[in-house]
């Protein structure tokens, strides 16, 4: 089954009056079962740092293989139970929407909010099409993050939402100083951790957002909407030490292209 959706700028929100509100509201979603939830996953961006390649193809459509990337990503989503799925296009989402449509055995919907629409406002224009929560990802990356017990994680908690967050290792040594130029920080090559592009979200935290930051372009919009929730102490993470690759750069889609096909060979093979 098939949806396509244009949606409309929404009216204005009274972010004060959604904070005073927000101490009496129960989080919502605990008692869905994970069968209802769905899988937002945001494939309109154009991938202008990939050149010539995504001149003609968006990322999600970028083949590995013999498939696509998106392919791969649903087949693992399938694996583990999800079929129902929303997908926020924009650039060149007629090519998102013909694929998809060939692909058996799940239920899609589209959200187009047109293709200068950032991360944030693919997501709130979406929201009529998903209950009280929703996973988002992004359609560039893939891991074998356990989906259920992500869900897990946050229905146990009391936020609003739940990023994934990996580790990293930084290739420099990182320096602070101050003032007086003297050294008040050194460490070499330290791990940290950051985010992969997956999170759980409230449809209720949607309503905390101004416009100003809706429509703020490209990542920025998200961001912003993951630092009010931290500030409000409603943002949870969700550790994940396993696979996970994205790619921005045709450099990258190479090292990304042989990682997914090992994964999926070792699936197949078990």
């Amino acid at each position: 089954m098939f949806k396509i959706i244009h949606v409309k700028k929404q009216g204005k929100y009274n972010l004060n009056k959604q904070l005073q509100n927000l101490g009496s509201k129960v989080t919502m979603g605990k008692s869905l079962k994970l069968k209802q939830n769905k899988i937002l996953i945001m494939c309109g961006g154009q991938g202008k740092r990939l050149g010539t390649i995504s001149k003609k193809l968006p990322k999600p459509l970028m083949n590995i293989g013999k498939r696509t990337i998106l392919e791969y990503k649903l087949e693992q989503y399938q694996r583990q139970g999800f079929n129902d799925f929303i997908f926020c296009v924009g650039y060149k989402g007629e090519l998102i929407q013909t694929l998809v449509k060939q692909i058996n055995g799940i239920h899609a919907e589209f959200s187009d909010a047109g293709e200068s629409a950032g991360i944030l406002a693919r997501l709130f224009y979406a929201k009529p099409l998903f209950y009280d929560q929703v996973l988002m990802t992004y359609g560039d990356t893939f891991t074998d993050l356990q989906l259920s017990a992500l869900y897990s994680v946050h229905q146990k908690s009391n936020n609003e939402a739940t990023i994934v967050v990996a580790p990293i290792k930084n290739p420099f040594g990182l320096v602070e100083f101050n003032a007086e130029q003297q050294v008040t920080f050194f460490k070499e090559k330290p791990i940290l951790n950051y985010f992969i592009g997956y999170a759980v979200i409230n449809k209720s935290a949607l309503e905390l957002i101004p416009d100003k930051v809706i429509n703020m372009p490209d990542g920025e919009g998200i961001v912003t909407f993951f630092k009010i929730l931290m500030g409000m102490d409603l943002l949870g993470c969700y550790f994940h030490s396993g696979l996970q690759t994205t790619f921005n750069t045709q450099e990258e889609f190479e090292k990304v292209e042989q990682e997914i096909i090992n994964f999926c060979t070792a699936i197949e093979d078990t």
